[in-house]
């Protein structure tokens, strides 16, 4: 397939789900270096505050793709018997065709269920604003089987919408016990918003299921703010929206400063990548980079997914905290 050709299959395919199907959420290949965006209830789970900030390119090679952006800040708040955090994510489409951005506040309540449990639920509210760039649209009247879009579309698109903005609520909960097993859920869009620009149609839930746990190898120890391994960390994540589907498995290796890990994707219906991830960690700055290896069809077109997290592990002031920093995987 010519590059011209692929890029006029990329957005014909695009454009007829933009228009006909229900939207999707961004999906991160580190998603524990995304704490807030996985689950509100890690809203403070560190207790010290804490910035998280992610990158994601994906499917470089495909003109027009996605490429999403997030911050947060999080923190334990003694007062509120809990943790409290804000989040800005954006997520561009379609060379800007397509931007949504999304801020959104967490609170998460922390609860010392025994000696060894540490129950957390939270709740986030959020408002998000999606914008579409009419100007960046492309039609299939006007593909040129040769030259690609040579072509003026015959498509009146004065009835699409410029904006579409709505408030959401999503749900947590998050179990640790004896400092190295752990699982928690999530539910997003609760009340599943209006989120179209031409017909009515809303934002489906987005359930996610995260587990997993610490096997020590060697002989462990607590450095204040970093914990020390070595350790693998074998997890899984299941996630789930309108009936697609994703589950990803895999295990990390982690030591005091250097972080590796080996995750097999699957959507159901295909097996989708291989995910290798790596991280550094150094005076309460953790750095990962993880590349999403493509063994769908898509192989050898669509260039995988890159993505960068940056996490800055700042210093509690409080000499004593109720709970525990939560361990789980870094990236």
């Amino acid at each position: 397939m010519t590059k011209n050709k692929l890029f006029a299959f990329a957005a014909v395919v695009f454009l007829t789900f933009s228009q006909a199907a229900y939207a999707q959420d961004p999906s991160f290949t580190q998603f524990y270096a995304n704490p807030l965006y996985l689950n509100p209830a890690m809203a403070g789970s560190a207790n010290c505050p804490r910035i998280s900030m992610n990158h994601r390119n994906q499917w470089p090679n495909l003109k027009g793709a996605y490429v999403t952006n997030s911050i947060s800040f999080d923190k334990g708040v003694e007062a509120l018997s809990g943790g409290i955090g804000i989040q800005v994510l954006n997520d561009i489409q379609g060379e800007g065709a397509l931007t949504n951005t999304q801020i959104s506040f967490a609170y998460s309540y922390h609860l010392k269920a025994s000696r060894k449990l540490y129950v957390m639920t939270g709740i986030q509210a959020s408002y998000q604003q999606r914008a579409l760039d009419k100007t960046k649209l492309f039609f299939g009247d006007q593909i040129d089987p040769n030259y690609g879009f040579i072509f003026q579309t015959g498509e009146n698109t004065s009835e699409f919408a410029d904006n579409v903005s709505y408030a959401d609520v999503s749900l947590g909960i998050f179990a640790q016990y004896n400092q190295k097993h752990f699982i928690g859920a999530a539910l997003h869009h609760v009340s599943e918003p209006e989120d179209s620009y031409i017909t009515d149609s809303n934002l489906p839930k987005r359930f996610t299921v995260h587990a997993g746990t610490n096997i020590s190898i060697g002989r462990a120890k607590n450095l204040g703010l970093i914990q020390s391994g070595p350790f693998v960390t074998p997890n899984v994540l299941f996630m789930s929206q309108n009936g697609a589907n994703q589950l990803n498995m895999g295990m990390s290796l982690t030591n005091e400063s250097l972080s590796g890990g080996l995750y097999f994707r699957n959507n159901f219906s295909n097996s989708d990548a291989i995910l290798v991830t790596l991280g550094y960690t150094s005076n309460g700055i953790r750095l990962g980079y993880s590349y999403d290896y493509t063994i769908s069809e898509l192989m050898g077109s669509s260039g995988g997914a890159h993505e960068v997290s940056l996490t800055i592990q700042l210093a509690c002031r409080q000499k004593r905290k109720k709970l525990k920093a939560i361990k789980c995987p870094k990236f």
